[in-house]
């Protein structure tokens, strides 16, 4: 029995919030939403729910809500709270280098929320350690999924904190290296939060979107957006060893402040967007070839992954309100912007 999911920000800088819940980028970082509705395959069987977990380990934070919920028919909308899974047995293992269990952390069942989970006690998470996530859902079985952390990095450097709209001077941000065993790069994924999202501030590209699919989408739906996954063709590595990233003006769709996100990927979180790509349109399979995420989950669909991650925040001007003019079509400002650090 295979099942579908959809996922906002995975095939180019999608953008959208609705899902708001079940994202695991709302607050701070909107990436993506999360649905989840299995179908029938080739062989036409009859529905049977599986079990959906959604969990993060984010390097240096504290440990993360666990949500449990199952499957819904391919025909029926995915409902969280309906099909929330309650009075399930959670906890996250931190492993040693040898894999057994150097410390185990439990969780107990929101009140307030059916289905997640969070930690009895706040614990931060260790870079480059292996987590373990253990569930006994009710009714028997259990799930199991592992997750290497990836390692912290800084923001060290940015060509402007206030940038014009489609100037010929690109945002630029300069990252220290994250390190991750048995990987040569790092694989980012950026998201934009706008922090004043009315319409009077709409870039006039995304005013056009707005206007152009204004019954299917909102003003919340364009306050978040994600890029692809960045590697290294998509940025520079310096000499000493820390990483710039030409941030893209496609990437902006509201005037003023907006609070950029960068997120380094551990492999499982890396190997399930890009997977998810291919559901999205992001390959030349037919609908009855396309293969299900990749997901390294035991006993449940969904993801466990992790994440490293730091925040940037860019002033974005329209172009009159600088000293510029348009010439050959491109936006070209007078003044040059000073180089900020940190």
């Amino acid at each position: 029995m295979g099942y579908r999911n959809w996922e906002i920000g995975t095939g180019g800088w999608g953008r959208g919030a609705s899902a708001g819940a079940a994202s695991w980028v709302i607050v701070p970082l909107v990436l993506c939403g999360l649905v989840f509705a299995a179908c029938d395959g080739a062989g036409g069987s009859a529905f049977e729910p599986e079990f959906v977990v959604e969990a993060f380990v984010i390097a240096g934070e504290p440990l993360q809500p666990v949500r449990l919920s199952r499957t819904a028919p391919l025909n029926e909308p995915y409902d969280f709270t309906a099909l929330a899974v309650r009075d399930a047995e959670v906890a996250l293992e931190l492993l040693d280098e040898a894999g057994g269990v150097a410390e185990r952390f439990a969780y107990a069942e929101d009140p307030a929320r059916p289905g997640v989970y969070v930690p009895t006690a706040p614990r931060p998470a260790l870079p480059l350690r292996r987590y373990r996530l253990d569930v006994l859902p009710p009714g028997g079985g259990r799930i199991s999924a592992t997750t290497l952390v990836p390692d912290t990095f800084r923001v060290v450097g940015a060509n402007t904190r206030e940038a014009v709209y489609q100037s010929t001077a690109q945002l630029e941000i300069t990252l220290t290296r994250s390190l991750y065993p048995g990987r040569d790069q790092a694989y980012f994924v950026f998201s934009t939060e706008a922090l004043d999202p009315v319409e009077e501030q709409l870039t006039p590209l995304a005013a056009s979107i707005l206007d152009f699919q204004e019954d299917e989408l909102t003003l919340e739906d364009l306050r978040v957006g994600a890029s692809p996954i960045f590697n290294e063709a998509n940025y520079d590595l310096n000499a000493d060893g820390t990483l710039t990233i030409r941030y893209p003006w496609l990437a902006i769709a509201f005037f003023g402040p907006n609070r950029l996100t960068a997120h380094v990927l551990g492999d499982n979180l890396y190997d399930y967007i890009r997977s998810q790509s291919v559901q999205q349109g992001g390959s030349t399979f037919s609908p009855g070839e396309i293969p299900n995420p990749i997901e390294h989950l035991d006993g449940a669909r969904g993801v466990f992954g992790s994440y490293a991650r730091q925040t940037f925040e860019l002033f974005v001007k329209r172009p009159e309100e600088a000293e510029c003019a348009v010439i050959g079509g491109a936006v070209i400002c007078g003044e040059a912007e000073a180089r900020t650090d940190g």
